[in-house]
């Protein structure tokens, strides 16, 4: 009897809500939460898990100094906008703090709706402090094309490296290095966007590295860029009846430029050379992204004949500015009667394949008329 009085006491305090639970949505156990927290005195990033999809939530975010006031250095809140069930999402914010003075700082932060707190949570860090960090950010390179870092070590480390491309509050594309390393000279370390960039707006390029040893800290950097479109000219061919252009994207940004051929003839007088215009063409370039090329290929109205002639080859950006020119010659060795001759064996050409009044035409029709009359014959006589 009372081995069963026991179990069932046990049973009972089992039952019994636990006060450290109670405040389930507070403290991020509810359905949307504060999963991850980061901050240091330029930047902080909020990490939010729902397990179903949300919408109209808002973040609020204050930097504190954790003195005996507790003083409020800056407060900001905005939305979180929509994101989807079972999905980690990042939310960036950027401190302007002057002045910032050495020593201890807090990042607390609140995930709302409709201005009740789902969760809440909060950061600890120390700016200024003399423990140097096994590495250090050199350098930090965003641009249209990705990021670039370059890293110190202080001692041999391993680390990840998290690359960010950041629009506002929103991460829109990310991703990792796991497990690189340094030892005891500088490196670079660079990734590509995966992500299309609007011509002529304003990003933000962040890594945020995660060091292994011997605890477990992150460093951040960030840096502004504004996306570009961009290509260049790999290579070029050019004779006396056109020209053609190689060109290779360097940018997210949708590369939606042409292509302007213009020919000048090189001549003498009187010891002065001048240049005459000959021809222009302007061709569209298919569109290109990173890594992309397309040749764009061109052809004279009229051959170029005898004569020393610059060809000038311009790339017109999407805003029409020239990204990049390049000149070269052309040399031709054609006599205005062999263009002419040539000119004449090309238009026969065309006639005789078209199969018109030229003569292999009518020797072909002839030849099968021939082989039908014969094959009548041999039916008749057998």
């Amino acid at each position: 009897m009372k081995a069963v009085l026991f179990v069932l006491v046990l049973f009972l305090l089992s039952a019994l809500p636990v006060s450290a639970a109670d405040t389930s949505q507070a403290d991020g156990t509810g359905p949307a939460r504060i999963a991850e927290l980061y901050s240091d005195i330029e930047s902080f990033d909020v990490t939010l898990y729902s397990t179903q999809p949300e919408e109209d939530l808002a973040l609020e975010v204050s930097l504190v100094r954790p003195d005996e006031n507790e003083k409020v250095l800056a407060t900001q809140e905005f939305s979180t906008g929509s994101f989807p069930a079972d999905t980690r999402v990042m939310k960036i914010g950027f401190w302007d703090v002057s002045n910032a003075e050495r020593g201890a700082y807090t990042l607390k932060a609140k995930l709302l709706k409709q201005g009740q707190v789902l969760s809440e949570s909060k950061y600890d860090f120390v700016y200024g402090s003399n423990s140097a960090s096994r590495i250090k950010v050199d350098d930090l390179v965003p641009n249209s094309e990705g990021i670039t870092v370059a890293l110190s070590p202080n001692q041999a480390s391993l680390f990840d490296i998290e690359y960010m491309l950041v629009d506002g509050h929103d991460v829109i594309y990310t991703t990792k290095t796991e497990k690189a390393s340094l030892t005891s000279i500088p490196e670079t370390f660079s990734a590509s966007w995966g992500s299309l960039l609007e011509n002529n707006k304003e990003y933000t390029g962040r890594v945020k590295i995660k060091v292994y040893s011997p605890s477990r800290g992150f460093i951040a950097s960030t840096e502004n860029f504004t996306a570009r479109d961009d290509a260049k000219i790999t290579d070029i061919y050019q004779d006396e009846t056109g020209a053609s252009a190689t060109v290779f994207g360097r940018s997210q940004v949708p590369f939606e430029g042409s292509l302007n051929f213009s020919v000048y003839e090189l001549q003498e007088t009187s010891g002065n050379s001048s240049s005459v215009f000959v021809e222009s063409i302007r061709e569209r370039v298919p569109v290109l992204l990173t890594d992309d090329d397309e040749t764009v290929e061109v052809a004279w109205k009229e051959r170029l004949t005898e004569g020393v002639y610059r060809l000038e080859i311009e790339l017109i950006g999407n805003d029409g500015d020239v990204i990049e020119r390049r000149e070269t010659i052309i040399e031709s060795n054609l006599t205005p009667s062999n263009a002419s001759e040539v000119s004449t064996v090309s238009g026969n050409n065309t006639s005789n394949e078209s199969g018109g009044n030229g003569i292999p035409g009518f020797s072909v029709a002839f030849g099968v008329a021939g082989l039908a009359m014969v094959f009548v014959l041999f039916k008749k006589l057998h």
